[in-house]
């Protein structure tokens, strides 16, 4: 079927080494929390027979807007702000996560968009007491694109719908508001997901049913969907709860790394549109 537009709809239409730290204990503790483990080796690029199929999806993209979430690991929180700002044929994604001040974390995403919805140009990722690292996603005209990384010289395919690290979670949005028989228990999402250390990986979002969450805002019935790592795999595993009455994105996410990560967790505490 021929992708729907992709551009935003309006709201109406859509129900190191050791050293001596100044950082407070509790900051630090949420800044190795939010860095999580060391980044695994790079998973295999999804050209293979072995991995799931990646389908063609409509989209339908959300408007704009801004959710405000805790950021929570464990016992430790904080505040995060994920700001989705498309803007004719260009986008900026950033999820920014704080801890008494302190910037901890910054994800950037940005490009345009195609036939496959978000088509990703640029991803960095910042944490405190790291160096900024960087996916680019080079989308030649009339050429195969490639993937390239500021800190890596390995090089992947580019994949038609490939998405960053935090590009999914609007992607997922904007395929459920889009094609409502995902929205069904067992329905399947599929797309590959790249990040800024050359990992890259087939994700497979399951629709988990209805399931109500308490927000800042108010209890939500939300869609869960639910990424299972590969078995043997040093994976994340990613968990979605997509509120209908705000285009699908997601009021509550959680991710965690490999089998001994403990994991992080955006909770919705409120949600601002652009002006």
């Amino acid at each position: 079927a021929a992708a729907e537009t992709t551009k935003p709809v309006s709201a109406a239409t859509e129900s190191a080494p050791a050293e001596r730290s100044t950082v407070p204990p509790v900051q630090l503790a949420l800044t190795t929390a939010l860095q999580g483990e060391p980044a695994p080796a790079p998973e295999a690029a999804p050209a293979s027979s072995a991995e799931e199929p990646i389908p063609h999806y409509r989209t339908r993209m959300p408007a704009g807007a801004t959710l405000r979430y805790q950021v929570s690991r464990g016992v430790l929180h904080g505040s995060g702000e994920l700001q989705w700002r498309p803007q004719g044929d260009q986008y900026e994604l950033k999820l920014e996560s704080k801890l008494g001040g302190m910037t901890l974390l910054t994800q950037v995403s940005s490009g345009g968009f195609d036939a496959e919805g978000i088509a990703p140009v640029r991803f960095t990722d910042t944490r405190i007491r790291r160096a900024t690292v960087a996916a680019n996603f080079q989308r030649e005209a009339g050429r195969d694109g490639k993937i390239t990384f500021s800190g890596s010289s390995q090089e992947l395919p580019l994949a038609p719908g490939v998405q960053d690290r935090i590009s999914w979670m609007v992607q997922l949005a904007a395929i459920v508001a889009a094609q409502p028989n995902l929205r069904t228990p067992g329905a399947k999402v599929v797309m590959q997901v790249v990040g800024a250390n050359a990992d890259a990986s087939v994700w497979s979002f399951r629709c988990a049913g209805s399931e109500t969450i308490e927000t800042g805002i108010g209890p939500i019935d939300a869609l869960k969907y639910v990424r299972e790592p590969r078995p043997g795999a040093y994976d994340t595993t990613a968990q979605a709860w997509l509120d209908p009455k705000h285009h699908f994105l997601p009021a509550r996410a959680t991710l965690r790394s490999g089998p001994n990560d403990e994991g992080y967790e955006l909770h919705l505490q409120d949600v601002i549109g652009t002006p």
